[in-house]
């Protein structure tokens, strides 16, 4: 009988997630990436080691030990509870090994997106305008992208993937693709909009199956290249190390902030494209601003002078 190990499967899983259940490129990046390093932590064990199971346990006590946040760690075992699954179904092993491991327990405030607030969004704003402090020929790529992260909440594929056909600057909407290649059209403020149009007339060429902000090659931005440009930001803009800036602060940002002004979550559900209402429902929890608001309005211990 021959021994198989892990990596003998992961393509073949990988492959499974992309065809069968139509995951996006970045989700498949990212289970090949933690399959690999649980490889490269614990080595390539047989699929019917009778110690994978602890060796799964020392791979999270490595993580653990490496101060790992207890929301990448649970991301870790569902990686490999998804693996594992394949491997069951496929009937390669007999049971999953990660149905008796437990995802560690994470806090409420543990769990809620972490943003920025409307004066450290006016400081990098203010910060981006002023040529002495950027004065490269990236810094109207830098304005942009963060102004787009802010106005759109996109995520930073989504971005690098707006074309300018994908703008409509009459009516002042960008359709955005996001996971699983669904489409959704969000709203963006004029002054946006007229930045857009401004950048656009100071391009020496373009057509409208270009993308929208290209790097100083005029080629399509690829999301490392944008991680970086925030990170260059984040340092220009004299923010402290602990500070979190990078690309999904700034959807987290403009989703808490829209949230804080009032906005519906079915709403805001459609501007993020989120499948389930339960995924934006975590903004309400990260506005206790808005809940302390409605409960002053209208409970009635509030609202009588006689109880």
């Amino acid at each position: 009988m021959v021994d198989y190990k892990i990596s003998d499967f992961i393509d073949d899983y990988l492959i499974a997630k992309e065809v069968e259940e139509g995951c996006a490129h970045s989700t498949i990046k990212a289970y090949r990436y933690d399959l690999k390093k649980f490889v490269n932590i614990v080595g390539d064990l047989e699929i019917n080691s009778l110690f994978i199971r602890q060796k799964i346990r020392l791979f999270l006590k490595n993580l653990k030990d490496k101060n790992y946040t207890k929301k990448s760690i649970a991301r870790k075992i569902a990686s490999l509870r998804s693996f594992f699954k394949f491997l069951t179904l496929n009937e390669f092993i007999d049971k999953n090994p990660l149905d008796v491991i437990r995802t560690p327990k994470i806090k409420l405030e543990e769990s809620l997106p972490k943003f920025l607030s409307l004066p450290d969004i006016e400081v990098i704003f203010n910060k981006l305008n002023d040529r002495k402090l950027f004065n490269t020929r990236k810094s109207e790529r830098y304005y942009l992208i963060v102004r787009l992260f802010y106005s759109t909440m996109a995520r930073v594929s989504e971005l690098c993937n707006i074309k300018i056909s994908d703008v409509d600057f009459g009516k002042g909407y960008i359709r955005l693709r996001g996971k699983g290649n669904k489409e959704r059209i969000v709203p963006v403020d004029r002054r946006t909009i007229e930045i857009l149009e401004e950048y656009l007339k100071n391009r020496i060429y373009y057509n409208s199956e270009d993308y929208l902000i290209v790097n100083t090659r005029n080629e399509k931005l690829n999301p490392r290249v944008v991680q970086t440009d925030i990170k260059t930001i984040k340092e220009k803009c004299g923010f402290q190390d602990s500070k979190i800036i990078t690309p999904h602060i700034f959807r987290h940002t403009g989703a808490t902030h829209l949230r804080r002004s009032g906005m519906d979550i079915s709403e805001l559900q459609d501007i993020l494209g989120h499948s389930s209402p339960n995924t934006t429902r975590i903004y309400a929890k990260n506005d206790i601003t808005k809940l302390k608001q409605s409960y002053s309005q209208m409970h009635p211990l509030n609202n009588s002078e006689s109880l």
